[in-house]
Protein backbone atom coordinates (compact mmCIF):
# COMPACT_ATOMS: atom_id res chain seq x y z
CA UNK A 1 0.00 0.00 0.00
CA UNK A 2 1.31 3.37 -0.90
CA UNK A 3 1.86 6.12 1.60
CA UNK A 4 -0.74 8.25 -0.09
CA UNK A 5 -3.35 5.51 0.34
CA UNK A 6 -2.52 5.34 4.02
CA UNK A 7 -2.97 9.09 4.33
CA UNK A 8 -6.35 8.95 2.61
CA UNK A 9 -7.47 6.13 4.93
CA UNK A 10 -6.22 8.07 7.94
CA UNK A 11 -8.10 11.20 6.80
CA UNK A 12 -11.25 9.12 6.19
CA UNK A 13 -10.88 7.53 9.64
CA UNK A 14 -10.47 10.94 11.26
CA UNK A 15 -13.62 12.16 9.50
CA UNK A 16 -15.61 9.19 10.79
CA UNK A 17 -14.31 9.79 14.32
CA UNK A 18 -15.24 13.47 14.10
CA UNK A 19 -18.69 12.53 12.81
CA UNK A 20 -19.18 10.03 15.65
CA UNK A 21 -17.96 12.57 18.22
CA UNK A 22 -20.31 15.21 16.82
CA UNK A 23 -23.26 12.81 17.06
CA UNK A 24 -22.38 11.88 20.65
CA UNK A 25 -22.02 15.54 21.67
CA UNK A 26 -25.33 16.39 20.00
CA UNK A 27 -27.05 13.51 21.79
CA UNK A 28 -25.65 14.59 25.17
CA UNK A 29 -26.73 18.19 24.58
CA UNK A 30 -30.20 17.01 23.57
CA UNK A 31 -30.53 14.90 26.74
CA UNK A 32 -29.39 17.82 28.90
CA UNK A 33 -31.92 20.13 27.23
CA UNK A 34 -34.74 17.62 27.69
CA UNK A 35 -33.91 17.12 31.37
CA UNK A 36 -33.73 20.89 31.89
CA UNK A 37 -37.10 21.35 30.17
CA UNK A 38 -38.71 18.68 32.34
CA UNK A 39 -37.29 20.21 35.53
CA UNK A 40 -38.47 23.68 34.53
CA UNK A 41 -41.88 22.35 33.52
CA UNK A 42 -42.40 20.49 36.78
CA UNK A 43 -41.22 23.48 38.77
CA UNK A 44 -43.46 25.95 36.97
CA UNK A 45 -46.52 23.81 36.30
CA UNK A 46 -46.22 21.01 38.86
CA UNK A 47 -48.37 22.74 41.43
CA UNK A 48 -47.50 24.57 44.60
CA UNK A 49 -44.47 23.57 46.61
CA UNK A 50 -44.70 22.20 50.15
CA UNK A 51 -43.86 25.53 51.79
CA UNK A 52 -46.74 27.20 49.93
CA UNK A 53 -49.12 24.40 50.92
CA UNK A 54 -48.06 24.64 54.58
CA UNK A 55 -48.65 28.38 54.56
CA UNK A 56 -52.07 27.97 52.92
CA UNK A 57 -52.98 25.27 55.41
CA UNK A 58 -52.08 27.57 58.30
CA UNK A 59 -54.19 30.35 56.81
CA UNK A 60 -57.29 28.21 56.25
CA UNK A 61 -56.83 26.69 59.74
CA UNK A 62 -56.96 30.17 61.20
CA UNK A 63 -60.13 30.90 59.20
CA UNK A 64 -61.63 27.69 60.59
CA UNK A 65 -60.69 28.65 64.15
CA UNK A 66 -62.43 32.02 63.74
CA UNK A 67 -65.56 30.38 62.30
CA UNK A 68 -65.62 27.78 65.10
CA UNK A 69 -65.22 30.48 67.75
CA UNK A 70 -68.12 32.47 66.31
CA UNK A 71 -70.33 29.38 66.19
CA UNK A 72 -69.37 28.21 69.68
CA UNK A 73 -69.85 31.72 71.06
CA UNK A 74 -73.36 31.76 69.66
CA UNK A 75 -74.12 28.23 70.91
CA UNK A 76 -72.89 29.01 74.42
CA UNK A 77 -74.29 32.55 74.49
CA UNK A 78 -77.50 33.72 72.86
CA UNK A 79 -78.56 30.23 71.71
CA UNK A 80 -78.15 28.82 75.22
CA UNK A 81 -80.22 31.67 76.62
CA UNK A 82 -82.90 31.26 73.96
CA UNK A 83 -83.06 27.49 74.42
CA UNK A 84 -83.79 27.96 78.11
CA UNK A 85 -87.16 29.51 77.30
CA UNK A 86 -90.22 27.32 77.54
CA UNK A 87 -93.32 27.17 75.37
CA UNK A 88 -95.03 29.40 77.92
CA UNK A 89 -92.41 32.14 77.28
CA UNK A 90 -92.98 32.41 73.51
CA UNK A 91 -95.91 33.09 71.22
CA UNK A 92 -94.84 30.48 68.66
CA UNK A 93 -93.58 27.18 70.09
CA UNK A 94 -92.31 26.17 66.65
CA UNK A 95 -89.46 28.67 67.05
CA UNK A 96 -88.18 26.69 70.04
CA UNK A 97 -88.41 23.46 68.05
CA UNK A 98 -86.43 25.02 65.20
CA UNK A 99 -83.81 26.31 67.63
CA UNK A 100 -83.45 22.92 69.30
CA UNK A 101 -83.11 21.29 65.89
CA UNK A 102 -80.30 23.72 64.99
CA UNK A 103 -78.58 23.05 68.31
CA UNK A 104 -78.74 19.29 67.83
CA UNK A 105 -76.80 19.18 64.56
CA UNK A 106 -73.52 17.33 64.68
CA UNK A 107 -70.43 19.41 64.06
CA UNK A 108 -67.99 18.19 61.41
CA UNK A 109 -65.07 15.90 62.24
CA UNK A 110 -61.80 17.58 63.04
CA UNK A 111 -59.74 18.67 60.05
CA UNK A 112 -56.20 19.91 60.57
CA UNK A 113 -52.81 20.41 58.97
CA UNK A 114 -51.33 17.45 60.86
CA UNK A 115 -50.55 15.21 57.92
CA UNK A 116 -48.26 12.21 57.53
CA UNK A 117 -46.96 13.12 54.08
CA UNK A 118 -46.47 16.31 52.11
CA UNK A 119 -48.80 14.97 49.43
CA UNK A 120 -51.71 15.09 51.92
CA UNK A 121 -51.67 18.87 52.44
CA UNK A 122 -54.12 19.65 49.63
CA UNK A 123 -56.62 17.15 50.99
CA UNK A 124 -56.25 18.65 54.47
CA UNK A 125 -56.75 22.16 53.09
CA UNK A 126 -59.91 21.07 51.26
CA UNK A 127 -61.29 19.45 54.43
CA UNK A 128 -60.57 22.53 56.51
CA UNK A 129 -62.29 24.75 53.93
CA UNK A 130 -65.37 22.48 53.97
CA UNK A 131 -65.51 22.68 57.76
CA UNK A 132 -65.12 26.46 57.69
CA UNK A 133 -68.04 26.72 55.27
CA UNK A 134 -70.12 24.43 57.50
CA UNK A 135 -69.49 26.58 60.58
CA UNK A 136 -70.21 29.81 58.71
CA UNK A 137 -73.48 28.48 57.28
CA UNK A 138 -74.65 26.99 60.58
CA UNK A 139 -73.77 30.16 62.46
CA UNK A 140 -76.16 32.01 60.16
CA UNK A 141 -78.98 29.47 60.49
CA UNK A 142 -78.51 29.24 64.26
CA UNK A 143 -78.57 33.02 64.55
CA UNK A 144 -81.79 33.09 62.54
CA UNK A 145 -83.35 30.53 64.91
CA UNK A 146 -82.24 32.52 67.96
CA UNK A 147 -83.66 35.69 66.42
CA UNK A 148 -86.96 33.91 65.74
CA UNK A 149 -87.24 32.81 69.37
CA UNK A 150 -86.36 36.29 70.60
CA UNK A 151 -88.93 37.85 68.31
CA UNK A 152 -91.54 35.39 69.59
CA UNK A 153 -91.06 36.22 73.29
CA UNK A 154 -94.18 37.30 75.13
Amino acid sequence: MATEDKKELAVAGDGAKKKRTTIIIAAVVAVVLIVAAVVIGVTMFGGPDVATLKAECATVSDDLRVAQNEYNGLVNGDAATASAYTKDDVNDAKTLDALNKELSVETPALASCNVDADSEYQSAIDGIKRNTTWYQEHTKTLQAAVDAVTASLK
